[in-house]
């Protein structure tokens, strides 16, 4: 129990990804320089493993609760970006964000103690992520502008985001692209900002090659779009 109430507080905050890390905390020598080296559709020995596991959503859901301070019920997250949406989020996804942050390759030092190997099992983790990915959350997410969205859903397809993240926001499990439709506004726009700076480490080289020069008004706009797409975690079943 100790271990699942250290991944707890801060594990599952990863969402394409994750926690949302302060701008002074990653190390300066890590840069998206040093992502861009990265074979990002390398698996770890982890990941391979954890994708193995049959997870139990109930025993996720029992694990999930100590986690509901921050993340809220069902994985809603926070409105203000603080924390991501969860809830429906791809299993496969959930499970490289937090295996890359155990293998240092996604840069989060509030996040690596509670995802580090003494403090949470692999099996609590195939656990979690199978809880989210089924969960459903029916909180409104943060929204970006309306008016913004309109020129976000061209500059979206401009940048080739829908090639991998979907025409609809809606992601590819299996090549671990995560699911970006109604994710909170203010969470899309802290990641993006992440990705240029250098401290997310793990993204995508083509997230890399696609931000390269955008400007904060462009993410606005991005984020704006992509916040208002809506998919299955904020309509009924």
């Amino acid at each position: 129990m100790l271990g699942i109430r250290f991944f707890a507080a801060a594990a599952l905050a990863l969402v394409c990804g994750s926690a949302l890390a302060d701008p002074g905390d990653s190390p300066p020598a890590k840069t998206e320089q040093a992502a861009a080296n990265i074979d990002w559709g390398k698996q770890t020995a982890e990941l391979v493993t954890v994708l193995k596991l049959k997870g139990n959503p109930a025993d996720g859901r029992e694990t999930y609760r100590h986690c509901r301070g921050c993340h809220r019920g069902e994985g809603a997250g926070l409105t203000d970006g603080t924390y991501p949406r969860l809830s429906g989020q791809h299993r496969e996804v959930l499970l490289k964000q937090i295996t890359d942050t155990r293998a240092g390759i996604r840069f989060n030092p509030k996040m690596e103690p509670f995802a580090a190997r003494h403090a949470v099992s692999l099996q609590e983790i195939a656990d979690i992520a199978s809880f989210l990915s089924e969960a459903f959350a029916g909180e409104t997410n943060g929204q970006g502008d309306g008016a913004l969205a309109v020129q976000g859903e061209k500059r979206y397809k401009q940048l080739g985001c829908a090639d991998c993240h979907g025409l609809r926001g809606e992601g590819n499990a299996a090549k671990f692209y995560p699911v970006v439709a109604g994710q909170h506004y203010q969470y899309l726009m802290a990641e993006m900002q992440h990705i240029q700076t250098g401290q997310r480490g793990n993204s995508h080289p083509d997230m890399v090659k696609s931000l390269r020069g955008v400007t904060s008004a462009d993410m606005k706009e991005l984020a704006s779009y992509m916040s208002r797409l809506s998919d299955h975690r904020t309509s009924s079943r």
